[in-house]
């Protein structure tokens, strides 16, 4: 198996695990007090979940040359 192949085999695990970890973040954005409950942007809460947990994965790393470069694309 080749990289790009493993690679993608890795990807759609951790999209399962991603889907939980999203569906626990956007709860606890809904119970923080944050969200106004009868009238909010569904887009800013969900992406501000996905960004929650990307810092998770990439607070060490947003300075790196490599994250610069695949920023790009």
């Amino acid at each position: 198996m080749n990289y790009k192949e493993e690679t993608m085999e890795i990807a759609e695990k951790r999209a399962e695990e991603l889907k939980e970890k999203f569906l626990q973040e956007v709860k606890h954005l809904l119970n923080s007090g944050a969200v106004d409950l009868e009238n909010h942007n569904r887009g800013l809460l969900f992406g501000v979940a996905i960004e929650n947990i990307a810092d998770r994965y990439l607070r060490s790393e947003r300075k790196s040359k490599e994250y610069k470069n695949l920023k790009c694309f």
